[in-house]
């Protein structure tokens, strides 16, 4: 089948059937906000019965998309794309790292000054990671503090009928952004602590060299090598690939047998059309 078709129109008929999902793709979300978006501002309310009307009107759209997405499976397995090869974007951090275990031993003046440097450096992007996981750890107890702080939830029991909703979006809101505070410093943390990481890690390199340079490689041990060969192997690497997947499908029957298919798909129904809507 391959030999029926060149590189480049098959290249060209990926192309284009990307396009025409991603285009199809959106079409459907742009149908079923409109739907939601109908139900909202009629002010009929979300229910069961009326969700399921809209969503039902949308059936055909959505199960040509299905049948979209099959065929682009299809066609990749009959019609596989061309593998392009990447180039390996440099990281300093892991070049660091083998040139200083690599590196062996030397008492000359220029090897003393650069295992000073490199350590007086590694000192320093520890302290950094460990600054950084203390804040990422201060914003999830805080975060977590303001998830499980009952009280501050309202009792939507001691309010009239018109609105418990009003107090519950309230609570929700003011949840959300407490969360998404904390969520940010960690992000921004993180973000701080790479940053540095990696410009730290430009400015040991040299240093690295002079160590590997002056100190001569140095002997890998046997042992190491046999047990990274053996975790590094494709056998032990479709082995455990082959077991995940068989507990994934165990787990996965076990649950249909004993009904959770039925108890998480009656939750999600309840939870889509009941407490937040459709979409």
């Amino acid at each position: 089948m391959e030999a029926l078709m060149t590189r480049s129109a098959r290249q060209r008929l990926h192309v284009w059937y990307g396009i025409f999902l991603a285009i199809f793709t959106v079409v459907i979300a742009v149908l079923f906000a409109a739907q939601a978006a109908d139900i909202y501002f009629s002010g009929a309310g979300y229910s069961r019965e009326l969700v399921a009307e809209r969503v039902s009107a949308l059936a055909v759209p959505f199960w040509l998309w299905v049948a979209a997405i099959i065929a682009g499976g299809i066609l990749t397995m009959v019609f596989p794309p061309e593998k392009s090869i990447l180039r390996r974007i440099p990281d300093e951090r892991k070049t660091v790292q083998r040139l200083i275990g690599m590196a062996g031993t030397s008492s000359s003046e220029k090897y003393i000054a650069a295992e000073k440097a490199v350590k007086k450096e590694s000192k320093i992007r520890t302290a950094v990671r460990i600054g950084c996981f203390v804040v990422c750890l201060v914003c999830a107890i805080v975060a977590l503090a303001y998830t499980f702080n009952f009280a501050a939830y309202p009792n939507v029991e001691e309010y009239p009928v018109e609105e418990p909703n009003a107090a519950v979006y309230a609570a929700i809101l003011m949840l959300v952004r407490s969360v998404l505070s904390c969520a940010a410093v960690a992000f921004l943390a993180c973000l701080a602590a790479t940053i540095y990481d990696a410009v730290a890690a430009k400015r040991i390199l040299p240093q690295a060299k002079i160590l590997l340079a002056e100190g001569g490689r140095m002997q890998a041990k046997p042992a190491d090598a046999g047990k990274t060969a053996v975790l590094d192997s494709p056998r032990f690497i479709l082995i455990a690939r082959i077991v995940v997947f068989a507990a994934a499908v165990a787990f996965i029957i076990w649950g249909a047998i004993n009904g959770g298919a039925g108890d998480v798909l009656a939750k999600a129904v309840a939870i889509c059309t009941e407490c937040i809507g459709l979409g």
